[in-house]
């Protein structure tokens, strides 16, 4: 279920996107336009922008939990310009149609961070975290063991502890899946911690050696001392 949803959201950003995108190129969202009326043109697909935004971003963290970091950094460059956008055009102002321009500064910005943001939703949809799909598909398979009809017959009746045996395993298996998928992403974080503090103890311990360096260099260019 949650990858038919997924799969939708993504295709539903993209088309609003596309959208905003394209009304902003011919004109129809302009600058000359008074904040209000900039706003009542926008509101709804900047407020369907941020929600599809949102339920992408959940689904990746589920699909993709080792990519957490990039996620919510694509993520905020949606976000975080959608939000700004509403809070100019609702600011009280001497200019009005200053405030419409800097508003939509901040909208071709979402734009730009919506067309990096899908990428990164396609990807993780195509190559999510082995650990979950196998979750997900044992979902499947539970569900897919749901009796169809809701009147429960003898042979449904002889079948259940069989069913419910099974499910307690897949539950065990999903479980240590699950297990698996964060350990994974807690090597992964501490991988870009580690990266992070050698990629500063390098720039500290370069600059200390340009200094070092330089400073020497001074020393050299220094008159000798005037003998007595």
């Amino acid at each position: 279920m949650i990858h038919t949803d997924y799969e939708e959201r993504i295709e539903e950003f993209e088309q609003v996107l596309q959208k905003v995108a394209t009304n902003m190129a011919s004109g129809v969202f302009f600058e000359n336009l008074p904040p209000m009326d900039l706003w009542k043109k926008t509101e709804d697909h900047v407020s369907r922008l941020g929600g599809l935004a949102k339920g992408c971003r959940e689904a990746m963290l589920i699909l993709k939990p080792e990519k957490a970091h990039i996620v919510e950094k694509r993520f905020k460059a949606v976000a975080q310009p959608l939000g700004v956008y509403k809070d100019i055009l609702f600011q009280k102002t001497k200019d009005p149609l200053a405030n419409s321009t800097l508003a939509l500064e901040q909208l071709s910005r979402a734009i730009a961070g919506g067309s990096d943001f899908i990428i990164l939703a396609k990807e993780i949809r195509e190559n999510p975290s082995p650990s979950i799909s196998e979750i997900l598909m044992l979902k499947r398979v539970v569900e897919a063991m749901e009796p169809a009809s809701a009147v429960e017959t003898l042979e449904t009746a002889r079948l259940r502890p069989a069913r419910l045996i099974w499910r307690i395993e897949a539950l065990r298996a999903s479980l240590s899946s699950l297990e698996r998928a964060l350990e994974e992403a807690k090597e992964s974080l501490n991988k870009l911690r580690e990266d992070i503090l050698k990629h500063g103890y390098a720039s500290v311990k370069a600059s200390m050696k340009k200094k070092g360096s330089e400073a020497g260099e001074a020393q050299e260019k220094q008159p000798p001392p005037s003998g007595s």
